[in-house]
């Protein structure tokens, strides 16, 4: 630890009333902090997010500008969240000669004509996600069991147990 005397005017001791000075004590440590800290102020830089609204289904999502530019930039300049991202690829692939500003404005439409048909939009493709998810249940359930058991089972198998 560095002990230095205070300097209240230039090169003046503050005097106390038993005649010592008053003295300021500066730590090795806290030196160091300073020197590191103007080294972190260009390390920590924190990216600030930002909330963008799709402009298919209108669905609000935080993220990053560098991201932000990212998705509008594969998407004809539109911001388009994950799901109608999805939905837009399917699209693409099933019609590869579709435009994208094409396949962004079906998407649009089509999440329009699906929030104008419903009171609550929200609950609405809650209960879509349901009904297709409970689908894909019973379709699997169904084929499942008609599908034939691979190992038949034989007349020789008892469940008594001969000692």
């Amino acid at each position: 630890m560095i002990s230095k005397p205070l300097l209240i005017e230039e090169n003046h001791i503050l005097p106390l009333m038993n005649g010592e000075g008053l003295w300021k004590a500066v730590s090795d440590a806290s030196i160091e902090i300073n020197k590191m800290g103007k080294g972190l102020e260009t390390i920590a830089k924190i990216e600030e997010v930002e909330q963008e609204e799709c402009e298919c289904c209108g669905l609000k999502e935080e993220c990053t500008q560098e991201y932000i530019t990212k998705i509008k930039n594969s998407h004809s300049g539109k911001w388009v969240c994950g799901l109608c991202a999805a939905a837009v690829k399917e699209r693409l692939i099933k019609e590869p000669r579709t435009a994208m500003e094409v396949a962004v404005s079906t998407q649009r439409i089509f999440c329009q004509e699906f929030n104008n048909s419903r009171i609550n939009p929200n609950l609405s493709l809650t209960c879509a996600m349901r009904k297709i998810a409970r689908r894909s249940f019973e379709n699997r359930r169904t084929s499942e069991g008609s599908s034939t058991s691979k190992i038949a089972r034989s007349i020789s198998c008892f469940p008594n147990i001969d000692s």
